[in-house]
């Protein structure tokens, strides 16, 4: 669970600089205080260390109290947020900050000067997969006085660095975003919460792993942006807000991209980032509009069914978003019930029964929090949070990420989407898993198939919840080599470029059978093989299909896998299970088998069970589908809103109920993208917008009774054990 974490109490020695006042009395390079002397001590060396320079007038303030209250302040309004399970002692995950609660809060008690206060917060820690030294990014904040009648606060990400180096002073900046309020119209309502007098905007600053994106609730929208700009119009009924933001690239003496531990080691050897500076470029805000010549006219299609297809089983967490996760999907199949989605008649494909779908939906990792479900509580376990919108967001096509994917395995000739046959109950179930423990995305499959497996059912197709993608040539390719016997893994494998795969996806080496020889887990350096002479490998997009036979190994071998430290047994398919079956499939020799998997199982695994497990499998191989078709993943905030913005620049296919809604959701003269043609008129009436912003609804509670209401479709682990 995510889970708020108090933040740290005030440092003094984290202090990085205040700003100084002249007075009649200076002297040279000196600076005094009256009050308290160890800490003032502490905020003057801060302050040299950070200027480089030897200051030559005289601050002086009783006992530090208005700034020592300010950065208490800033302290306390940076929540960060800490993930507690899956063995990851606390893994920092993102942060999150209030700019209204912040500038409400400092009201008179902000010092009167041009910069008033200026502290840098460490918002990501990694650590490097080559070197083992942990990483850290740094957010250098401040809140200035803008002008007569408003604050700016604002946030500068500077480049990671090594955690034992000094901060940079550099210009390569990879993200700034800027908030510009009115202090004295923001005030506290009923549930203090914090709003602009008059209205109900409140200001955010979103942190994920290093990503920011600021973020205005705005009653029942939320506006989201992290290279745009907005203004409200109407400066007059509730105060001035505006909102900057601008993104950077940041390339290479040679012009390539830099991952993160590749800029910091660079940093660190290089000291201020020589010559890279020439090579920060802001991502423009360029929209490829439709070239549309008449309205686009949603016709009823042949529709129907001809029957067939098998069922979508998909996976819930029990206390995961489940209502919410559940309600989005009626409202899918509503979609499809009252004619306002509209498909081609289902063609089942040849032995389509005999696949069985999962599609894992309850959020197993942190990066699946962002995007699982219409809920509150964004990086909060309060019943009383924040109401940021998560998904299922209903993007500028009027779908979220999973119903995307529904009609991909509907055009796939898999999951009959159409009206007579396509509900909750009828080929849409749920398998809720409410042991409490968590298994990982791998030991969660392999429950749901025990639990859920029917009799003829000879393979599982895996997918996302979290991933935008229409795909349904690759799914057709896939599960035709599954059903040909042969195959005890088939992945879909999307080519991209080697910096986009750089400590992010999984890539793999496939041969001109289109075996999989080898995969590298999110790798931060190529080995031989991997990469083309263009740059480009093939990454794992996580939609893949398992035979029953891998199953049946991987149960032989299960007692023989290690618990981590935490004492859970997390069993992840791609640093657990694809290993160990790819180990299966490429040796005949039981001690070959283990060498290859030393680290993966205990070192006294018997030979016979392992040969055991390798008989199951026969001559199956593991095998890659090759695409082309549109993917992309989303499982994050950031990563969603940049997928989105792709969709309005018409760089995904769609049907044309999809391609209609577009046009009537996103202007390509300014940037907007809404979710509706009703929001998108809304936000365009009350502010200026320049740049890409995102809008989507704010989260509303869903009716308690829709879990009760869709019972007859839920299995529970509880039901089998």
């Amino acid at each position: 669970m995510i889970e708020n974490v108090s933040v740290k109490s005030f440092n003094p020695a984290k202090v990085l600089f205040f700003p100084k006042t002249k007075t009649k009395n200076t002297v040279a390079n000196p600076i005094s205080f009256s009050g308290n002397k160890v800490a003032a001590d502490k905020l003057s060396q801060a302050y040299k260390g950070y200027n480089n320079i030897k200051p030559a007038s005289t601050v002086s303030f009783k006992g530090a109290g208005s700034l020592f209250e300010a950065f208490e302040i800033f302290s306390q309004a940076l929540v960060t947020c800490k993930d507690a399970e899956h063995g990851r002692n606390g893994e920092n995950v993102g942060s999150r900050l209030d700019v209204s609660e912040l500038m409400s809060d400092f009201g008179d008690k902000l010092p009167k000067y041009d910069d008033a206060i200026k502290t840098t917060e460490p918002i990501s820690e990694s650590k490097g997969k080559n070197s083992g030294k942990k990483i850290i990014t740094d957010a250098r904040c401040q809140i200035k006085n803008s002008g007569k009648d408003e604050l700016r606060f604002e946030m500068i990400v500077r480049p990671p660095r090594m955690a034992d180096d000094p901060s940079h002073r550099t210009r390569v900046i990879p993200q700034i975003l800027r908030i510009e309020l009115e202090p004295y119209s923001i005030e506290l309502d009923k549930n203090h919460q914090r709003h602009i007098v008059g209205t109900e905007e409140t200001a955010y600053v979103l942190n994920t792993k290093g990503k920011l994106m600021a973020i205005v609730e705005d009653g029942n929208n939320v506006l989201l942006t992290s290279t745009g700009e907005f203004e409200k119009k109407d400066k007059n009924k509730g105060g001035k807000l505006r909102v900057f933001a601008r993104e950077y690239d940041i390339k290479g003496p040679n012009n390539e991209k830099l991952d993160t531990e590749t800029l910091a080691t660079y940093m660190s050897t290089n000291g201020i980032a020589k010559g890279l500076s020439k090579k920060v470029q802001g991502i423009k805000n360029v929209y490829r509009p439709f070239e549309v010549t008449n309205n686009v006219e949603v016709r009823e299609k042949s529709g129907g069914s001809q029957g067939g297809g098998t069922e979508l089983v998909i996976g819930l967490e029990d206390g995961r978003f489940v209502p919410e996760i559940i309600d989005s999907i009626q409202t899918f199949v509503n979609k499809v019930q009252n004619g306002e989605i509209v498909l081609d008649e289902f063609k089942p494909a040849q032995n389509a029964q005999s696949v069985q779908i999962s599609m894992l939906a309850g959020g197993f990792g942190s990066r699946a929090e962002y995007t699982n479900a219409s809920a509150s509580r964004i990086f909060h376990d309060e019943e009383d949070g924040s109401n940021l919108t998560k998904g299922c967001f209903r993007t500028a096509t009027g779908l979220t990420p999973m119903e995307t994917t529904f009609i991909s395995l509907h055009k796939a000739g898999l999951l009959d989407c159409s009206k007579e046959n396509l509900g909750i109950g009828k080929n849409i179930k749920f398998y809720l898993n409410d042991s409490h423990v968590n298994g990982g995305n791998g030991g969660f499959t392999v429950d749901m198939y025990n639990t859920m497996q029917r009799e003829g059912r000879n393979s599982l197709l895996i997918l996302p919840n979290d991933a935008m993608s229409r795909i349904p040539n690759a799914i057709s390719k896939m599960t035709n080599i599954m059903n040909s016997g042969k195959a005890a893994v088939v992945m879909v494998a999307k080519e991209v470029d080697k910096e986009d795969a750089r400590g992010s996806l999984g890539i793999m080496k496939i041969n001109d059978k289109g075996e999989i020889e080898a995969f590298a887990e999110k790798p931060k350096v190529f080995e031989e093989g991997y990469v083309d002479n263009n740059g480009k490998c093939f990454a794992n997009t996580f939609q893949f299909t398992v035979s029953k036979e891998a199953f049946e190994a991987l149960a032989i071998l299960e007692p023989y896998l290690p618990p981590n430290n935490s004492g859970k047994e997390p069993r992840d398919w791609s640093k657990t299970f694809t290993p160990i079956l790819m180990a299966l499939t490429q040796n005949d020799n039981p001690d070959d088998i283990k060498k290859q998997i030393e680290k993966t199982i205990k070192k006294d695994t018997p030979k016979e069970v392992i040969q055991k497990a390798k008989d199951v499998l026969g001559e199956q191989k593991i095998y890659a589908v090759k695409s082309n078709e549109p993917w992309a993943d989303c499982g994050t905030l950031n990563a969603l809103y940049h997928t989105t913005m792709q969709i309005a620049s018409g760089e995904f296919p769609l049907e044309d109920f999809e391609r209609k809604h577009v046009l009537d959701c996103v202007n390509t003269r300014t940037g907007l993208v809404a979710s509706t043609p009703e929001q998108k008129k809304e936000i365009e009436e009350k502010y200026n917008i320049k740049g890409q912003v995102m809008a989507v609804p704010k989260a509303k509670p869903t009716p308690n009774d829709t879990v009760k209401n869709a019972e007859h479709a839920i299995t529970r682990y509880s039901d089998k054990h």
